[in-house]
């Protein structure tokens, strides 16, 4: 599962945001990819590290509270990974 973080400062390094989110994700942290650090269109890949569905919305809603050096984080979760369908009723 992944959840992309918008609205990184452009102040923070890329180790710096790396340390932020592998605090506030603890185990659920698998993978942080940062792009464009330095620059207005600074944003994260955030990889789970877990299988339970909907887990990604809570985290991003929890995260979507947080602040990065002052600036208030914009999260977004995919609804389903790319291989995975949605959910019959």
């Amino acid at each position: 599962m992944h959840l992309t973080v918008w609205n990184v400062p452009e102040a923070c390094s890329e180790q710096d945001v790396r340390s932020f989110f592998e605090r506030e994700l603890g185990h659920y942290a698998k993978g942080i990819t940062v792009y464009d650090v330095g620059t207005p269109n600074a944003h994260a890949d955030l990889e789970l590290n877990s299988e339970v569905p909907y887990v990604a919305e809570a985290v991003a809603r929890e995260l979507q509270s947080r602040r990065l050096a002052g600036v208030a984080l914009r999260v977004s979760a995919a609804p389903f990974d790319a291989e995975d369908p949605p959910p019959r009723k």
